[in-house]
C-alpha cells in the first residue's frame, strides 16, 4: 500500500538588518540587489508554487543594522518592521541579538506589533514580553491520495546567551539566557508534547567546524544532540548555507545542505536571499514523517520590481532619514577611509579614538584615575569582509554630515573604558593581532577570513610593532592557544617601554567594555568606568571640534616590523585603485577583481 505523500515548505529570511528597500543610506545610492521590498517578490513566488503547505518565518537581527533602524529608535509605535512581517504573512520570527540593541521597552513594543508569534526559547526572566518559546503553526495540506489532513508545525527559537552581555548596556542583567543546545531540548520537546507533527527550528547562530555547544554559533550541536528536530534556519554569522562558506565543516554537508543529517539554511543576509527547505511528508499508521528534502537560496532578482505596499511602508521614513543625514555637523581636512586599515592606523580611527578618548578624560577628571595614562581602543567601522566590496569607509574631505557619524558608528554602543595593567595591554594586543594570518609563504592573504574586522582593535596612544613571522597567541575568537608565542616586538607609551605592572584608562564602546569579542583584561574585577554617553554623541563632538584627545601625541600606534620578506595579499574596495600612493612604501601591485568584485593587491610587509 502506498502512503500518501505531501510537502512543506519552509521559506526564511534572516539577518534583514533593516534593509528594507536597496537604498543604501550611508553612501545615499542605490541598489537592486537587496531589500525587503525587491525579496517580497521571491516570497510571493514561493508561496504561489508550494506544493502543499508553506510557511515563511524569519530568524532574528532585523531591527538594528542601518540610519533607516536608528532613525525609528524614537517612534516604536510606527516601526516598519512588523507592518512589513504583516504585510507578507509571516508565521513567526525568532529573535536575534542586534534585536535587543536598543534595549528591552524598544523590543518589547515594537515586536508587540507583529500578528505572528514572537519566538525566544532560551530568555529566563520573562522580560521579553513579546515573545513565547514555542508555537504551532497548523496547516491543512493536500496530499497525493487527494485527500487533505491536517499539519501541526512546531516553531522555537534560539539565539546566543552572550546577548546579555554584548548589551549589558541597556539590558542592565535585566534579561538572561540560558545555553542555546539546553533550550533547544526542552522547546523541542515541548513541542512534540503538544502534539507538533514537524519541529522547524529557528537558530539564530551559525556553524564551527565541530560541535561545540558553548560558544556563539551552536548550530551543529543542535543538530547533533537534540533529536526531533525536522529543519533548521540558521544566521548570525552573514554567511550562506548551503554553499562553499561551509564546506569542509565535520557533519555538514555544504552542497545538500545538511547538518548531522537535518536539513538547513542560511539565508544572505541584508535581504539579499531567501532560504528555502521543502520537506518530503509521509503519512502513516504513526503519523507524519520527513521522508526527504530540498534546500536552496534564491538571490534578488534586479529585474524584479519593488513590492508597492512595502515602498508605501518605507518611503516615509526613508525621507526622514535622508533629511537627518544630510545634516552638517563640521569639517575635516583629511579624506577619510578605511581601505587600507589592515596595512596601517588610518584617520578614520584615529578620529574615533579622539572621540572615545575625549571623554573618557572628561569622565575620571577628579577622580582617581585623574592621573593616569588615557589610551583608545578602536576597530575600523567598515573593512570589507563578509558585507562584501562596498563595506569601506569613504568620506572626502570636506564637510562632515550625520551621515558620516553612521558610517564611523554604525552600532548603538555608548563610551566606557577599563582600567588595564600593561601585561592586559600586550594580550590586548596579540589578541587583536588574530586578524593577519601568519607568515607561510608568497601570496598568501594577508587577513584570516574567519576574524571579523570588528575584532581588529588598535591600542591609540601606543606603538606598537608587529611580526607576523611568531604565530597568533590567539585564536579568532578569543581563546588562548599558544602562551608563548608573540606577535608584538615592541609596546610603547610615550616613546618607553610599558612595564607589565604599569596601569593605564583604556576608552572602548560599551560592546568591548561588557566583554564583547572575549578580549583578555576583561572580567568581574576589572575597573569599567561606564558613561551614558553615545559613541555617535562623542563623535558629533570630536567633528565639532568641541572635543579634544586626551591621548598623548606619539608615533604611529602601530606598524610592521619592516623587512618581513614576503609579498601578501589584501582585499579592498575597487574605488582604492587610484589611492594605491596612500601606501607606495608597501609596493602595492595591483592585481584585479576577485569572484566577490573586492580589488585584489599584492603588498609587500
Amino acid at each position: 500500500m502506498t502512503l500518501p505523500t505531501t510537502c512543506l515548505r519552509i521559506a526564511a529570511t534572516s539577518d534583514v538588518h533593516m534593509h528594507l528597500t536597496g537604498w543604501d543610506a550611508l553612501r545615499n545610492t542605490h541598489t537592486q540587489t537587496k531589500g525587503m521590498d525587491r525579496l517580497a517578490n521571491l516570497i510571493q513566488d514561493a508561496r504561489r508554487t508550494a506544493a502543499g503547505g508553506f510557511i515563511l518565518v524569519d530568524n532574528g537581527d532585523a531591527l538594528q543594522g542601518t540610519p533607516l533602524g536608528d532613525i525609528c529608535v524614537d517612534a516604536p509605535e510606527n516601526h516598519p518592521w512588523p507592518a512589513i512581517l504583516n504585510a507578507l504573512n509571516y508565521d513567526a520570527v525568532g529573535l536575534g541579538n542586534h534585536d535587543f540593541d536598543f534595549g528591552l521597552p524598544f523590543l518589547n513594543q515594537v515586536m508587540g506589533q507583529a500578528h505572528c508569534p514572537v519566538l525566544c526559547a532560551n530568555e529566563t526572566t520573562n522580560a521579553v514580553t513579546c515573545a513565547a518559546p514555542f508555537a504551532i503553526v497548523e496547516r491543512n495540506v493536500l496530499c497525493s491520495d487527494g485527500e487533505g489532513r491536517l499539519l501541526r508545525v512546531g516553531l522555537t527559537s534560539v539565539l546566543p546567551p552572550q546577548t546579555a552581555v554584548w548589551n549589558r548596556r541597556c539590558l542592565d542583567d535585566a534579561v538572561q539566557f540560558e545555553g542555546g543546545v539546553e533550550a533547544a531540548g526542552k522547546a523541542v520537546s515541548a513541542l512534540r508534547d503538544a502534539g507538533a507533527d514537524v519541529v522547524v527550528f529557528l537558530c539564530h547562530s551559525g556553524l564551527n567546524d565541530g560541535v561545540d555547544s558553548t560558544g556563539e554559533n551552536f548550530g551543529a550541536a543542535i543538530a547533533a544532540d537534540v533529536p526531533g528536530v525536522d529543519a533548521m534556519i540558521l544566521g548570525h554569522t552573514h554567511l550562506r548555507f548551503p554553499g562553499p562558506d561551509h564546506s569542509g565543516l565535520d557533519g555538514v554537508d555544504a552542497i545538500n545542505g545538511t547538518v548531522f543529517g537535518v536539513p538547513g539554511v542560511m539565508p544572505g543576509h541584508a535581504g539579499t536571499e531567501l532560504g528555502v527547505i521543502d520537506l518530503t511528508l509521509v503519512h502513516g499508521r504513526n503519523g507524519w514523517q520527513v521522508d526527504g528534502h530540498a534546500v536552496r537560496r534564491s538571490g534578488v532578482r534586479i529585474d524584479d520590481p519593488q513590492d508597492q505596499t512595502l515602498v508605501n511602508i518605507t518611503s516615509p521614513l526613508a525621507e526622514a532619514a535622508r533629511m537627518h543625514l544630510d545634516k552638517p555637523i563640521g569639517t575635516t581636512p583629511e579624506h577619510l577611509h578605511t581601505w587600507f586599515s589592515m596595512l596601517r592606523p588610518s584617520p578614520t580611527e584615529a578620529l574615533v579614538a579622539r572621540a572615545l578618548s575625549g571623554t573618557i578624560a572628561k569622565a575620571v577628571a577628579g577622580t582617581h584615575l585623574a592621573n593616569l595614562p588615557v589610551l583608545a581602543s578602536v576597530a575600523p567601522a567598515a573593512l570589507g569582509g563578509r558585507a562584501g566590496p562596498d563595506n569601506y569607509v569613504n568620506i572626502p574631505s570636506g564637510q562632515l554630515c550625520e551621515r558620516h557619524v553612521a558610517m564611523l558608528c554604525p552600532y548603538p554602543n555608548t563610551v566606557w573604558a577599563a582600567v588595564l595593567t600593561g601585561a592586559d595591554l600586550q594580550d590586548w594586543i596579540e589578541r587583536s593581532l588574530a586578524f593577519f594570518n601568519p607568515v607561510d609563504g608568497e601570496g598568501a592573504a594577508l587577513v584570516n577570513p574567519d576574524s571579523p574586522a570588528f575584532n581588529f582593535d588598535v591600542l591609540h596612544g601606543t606603538e606598537v610593532e608587529v611580526d607576523l613571522r611568531a604565530p597568533a597567541t590567539f585564536e579568532t575568537n578569543g581563546h588562548r592557544v599558544l602562551p608563548d608565542a608573540s606577535r608584538v616586538r615592541q609596546l610603547a607609551y610615550g616613546g618607553q617601554s610599558v612595564h607589565r605592572q604599569d596601569r593605564f584608562v583604556v576608552a572602548m564602546t560599551s560592546y568591548r567594555g561588557a566583554g564583547g569579542g572575549n578580549y583578555p583584561g576583561i572580567g568581574p574585577q576589572t575597573e569599567i568606568v561606564q558613561t551614558n554617553v553615545e559613541v555617535r554623541q562623542a563623535l558629533r563632538a570630536a567633528m565639532a571640534g568641541d572635543i579634544q584627545s586626551a591621548i598623548v601625541p606619539g608615533s604611529d600606534p602601530w606598524r610592521f616590523t619592516p623587512n618581513q620578506g614576503v609579498r601578501r595579499i589584501i582585499q579592498t574596495s575597487p574605488v582604492a585603485e587610484d589611492y594605491l600612493s596612500y601606501i607606495s612604501d608597501f609596493d602595492p601591485r595591483p592585481l584585479g577583481l576577485d569572484e566577490s568584485g573586492f580589488l585584489q593587491v599584492q603588498v609587500s610587509i
